[in-house]
């Protein structure tokens, strides 16, 4: 019986969507006539001239928009010492903790 299933499925009925209102050759053209109307005015001074984008380097860019980032570079910025500069004092201050530990709990 469960041999009869495998051999006679039934194929799923096909989507075929024909949009009604949409023509996409329209639209370009539309889209082409617009941009001449605009580029023509912009010759004949109706329009301002489009000022094109320039590239901003990422780096600068992304710590500007980051707040805490954009702290950290103004403190670095009036102290001396960066932040890991303070890693000296770290290890020292982990190598006097190792000490008291050694001599308090390992004797």
């Amino acid at each position: 019986m469960a041999a009869f299933f495998f051999y006679n499925n039934r194929k799923p009925g096909k989507f075929n969507y024909k949009p009604v209102l949409y023509n996409p050759e329209e639209e370009e053209r539309k889209k082409n006539l617009q941009d001449r109307i605009e580029k023509i005015k912009r010759e004949m001074g109706v329009l301002p001239e489009e000022k094109k984008a320039e590239k901003k380097d990422f780096k600068v860019e992304f710590v500007s928009r980051t707040h805490h980032l954009k702290k950290r570079k103004e403190n670095e910025g009036r102290a001396n010492r960066s932040y890991f500069a303070n890693n000296g004092l770290l290890i020292i201050i982990l190598l006097l903790l190792f000490v008291l530990f050694y001599f308090w709990v390992l004797r």
